[in-house]
């Protein structure tokens, strides 16, 4: 129930502006915040290779693509 409770206080801070939500980072700003993270790297060219759509990822057809076995959001 704790968490409920954290939840709607959290949004309720949200709606008065006490605080601002955090901005989501693409996967290429996260690389850039992570140079090292081989997941990053992967993540990062495979949602540049996609003209930036996360959905397309998903559904990838690239088969010969050396990446195309550890691309990210597919499913298992």
């Amino acid at each position: 129930m704790k968490r409920m409770e954290a939840l709607e206080e959290y949004n309720r801070k949200i709606r008065s502006g006490e605080i601002q939500r955090s901005k989501q980072l693409n996967p290429i700003e996260k690389l850039k915040t992570k140079p090292n993270s081989l997941r990053f790297a992967v993540n990062a060219k495979c949602f540049d290779c996609t003209c930036q759509q996360k959905l397309e990822i998903k559904f990838c057809e690239a088969f010969d693509c050396p990446l195309f076995n550890v691309r990210p959001y597919q499913e298992k």
